[in-house]
């Protein structure tokens, strides 16, 4: 799994579709601005998101569940990138990039 920072990402964020693993709850309170809710709890039931061929990045609170999701992915052969530090560091990067 590869791992980026929340700046880099925002700067090629048009390469990646962007799932989001929290909670629905989670999601509903702050997001990135285009990322898709897919929580870790279907992902870990074996619901995956549909591959459209676009780099996977994944994100979550801080990185942990964000991490379990890549193993699985990764399980299925889906390469993914782990947004590092999360929505919370999308919070601290200061950019316009909330939902």
């Amino acid at each position: 799994m590869k791992f980026i920072d929340f700046k880099q990402y925002w700067e090629t964020r048009t390469e990646y579709r962007l799932i989001d693993v929290r909670e629905e709850n989670e999601f509903a309170e702050t997001h990135v601005r285009g990322a898709e809710l897919f929580p870790l709890s279907k992902i870990q039931e074996g619901n995956l998101p549909e591959f459209d061929g676009r780099a996977l990045a994944i994100i979550c609170r801080s990185g942990a569940r964000s991490q379990a999701a890549g193993k699985i992915f990764e399980m299925k052969g889906e390469s993914c990138t782990n947004i590092d530090g999360g929505t919370m560091a999308a919070v601290a990067s200061g950019l316009d990039c909330l939902g």
